[in-house]
């Protein structure tokens, strides 16, 4: 048996790697009855004796210990103790509990959910506004439907139905979401009894209907008619009650847009109708820090009005900063000022062409509203 000296400093033997020897082991292992020792008078051991020493051999060696990578987004899982193998039943009881406890929880949200949607819109409170919301945010049929200012809103205007076994709903007035039990497709041409309960059946998070009237092309690619296949709860937003909440979100962007320029120093004087003209014009956007906004001795590429956060103005100080380690040659820029809420710049810079004597950069996030150079063309 050759032994080597690894580069790290462990002992290889066998191609296999130790950290040096078990000396309890290996006395135990020169004890074995019927050994042939080195200082002994006996010709060879017995055949048993060294299948013993054979057998054993390996247990003088200390080896390292095995590492177990370790999955960082599982820090409390922990590594099964031995190779035994569960019955068939026994393997699947901790999945199946385990998704039974998946399916009661999403049962109890949902219950919760159809408890305070029960209540009228207006003696909800913003505690269950809150949970409806971000329940209804893991449902695909909203979130590819509705603005996230819409999705927010939405609890104020939707309303439960509960429907019993064998009901027809129409749904030409209204976007119905299947919250509790299932339903089919019907049509006037399908009685009940010809209707395949096993066929097309929307279930949870299955939803019928529209959110605005279909129009003619429309008409027949949506589901507007279903059968109940039994006890249902289901969400319902009326056609009437979604075109009143745009209508209100649009007056509420239209005002935020507004009182932004009006809280600019330079438009106090501004009669309304200008700045009406203006808060059309505007588009609300967030952005992250240090982000540069404009870049000194550029036109500005937009005019802004700042909502939230705050922004550095920065200037060139005309230095040349070389090293005899660099090419070329480095320009320094110092912080001359800063903007904050309801403070705006672009406007003389886009209006004049000029380029701008200064760079801005959002020192923290900013929620801006902004006016593209196109859209001010032809405005006086």
């Amino acid at each position: 048996m050759e032994m080597q000296l690894h580069p790290s400093g462990l002992l290889r033997t066998d191609d296999q790697t130790f950290l040096g020897i078990d000396y309890t082991n290996l006395k135990a292992l020169c004890r074995i009855h019927g050994l042939r020792l080195r200082d002994s008078n006996r010709y060879q051991s017995t055949e048993e004796a060294h299948n013993d020493f054979m057998n054993s051999y390996q247990n003088i060696f200390l080896r390292p210990k095995k590492m177990v990578a370790r999955n960082p987004f599982q820090a409390d899982s922990k590594v099964a103790p031995g190779p035994e193998k569960l019955k068939a039943s026994e393997s699947q009881e901790p999945v199946n509990r385990s998704l039974g406890h998946g399916r009661q929880t999403q049962e109890t949200l949902i219950n919760q959910m159809i408890k305070a949607l029960k209540k009228f819109p207006i003696e909800r409170s913003q505690l269950e506004h809150h949970s409806i919301h971000k329940m209804l945010k893991v449902f695909p049929c909203l979130t590819a439907q509705l603005s996230r200012h819409e999705l927010q809103q939405i609890s104020t205007i939707a309303i439960i139905e509960t429907w019993d076994r064998a009901q027809i709903i129409f749904g030409h007035n209204g976007f119905y979401l299947i919250l509790k039990g299932s339903v089919t497709p019907y049509t006037q041409e399908t009685s009940k009894e010809a209707v395949d309960p096993k066929g097309s059946v929307i279930g949870v998070g299955g939803s019928f209907g529209s959110f605005q009237p279909p129009a003619g092309t429309e008409a027949g690619i949506t589901i507007q008619c279903t059968l109940t296949q039994e006890p249902c709860e289901i969400l319902k937003i009326s056609h009437s009650g979604y075109a009143k909440l745009k209508k209100e979100i649009l007056a509420q962007n239209y005002a935020l847009k507004e009182s932004l320029i009006q809280g600019c120093h330079f438009y106090l004087q501004w009669p309304k109708l200008s700045i009406d003209r203006l808060a059309n014009l505007i588009q609300m956007k967030n952005l992250p820090a240090n982000h540069v906004l404009v870049k000194e001795g550029k036109v500005c590429p937009f005019v802004a009005y700042i909502r939230e956060g705050e922004c550095y103005i920065l200037q060139d100080i005309n230095s040349l900063m070389r090293t005899p380690q660099e090419k070329g040659s480095r320009i320094k820029f110092v912080v001359v000022g800063k903007l904050g809420p309801m403070e705006s710049f672009g406007e003389v810079s886009i209006l004049l062409d000029q380029p701008s004597p200064c760079s801005i950069v959002t020192m923290t996030e900013v929620q801006v509203g902004i006016i593209q150079p196109d859209a001010l063309k032809g405005r006086d």
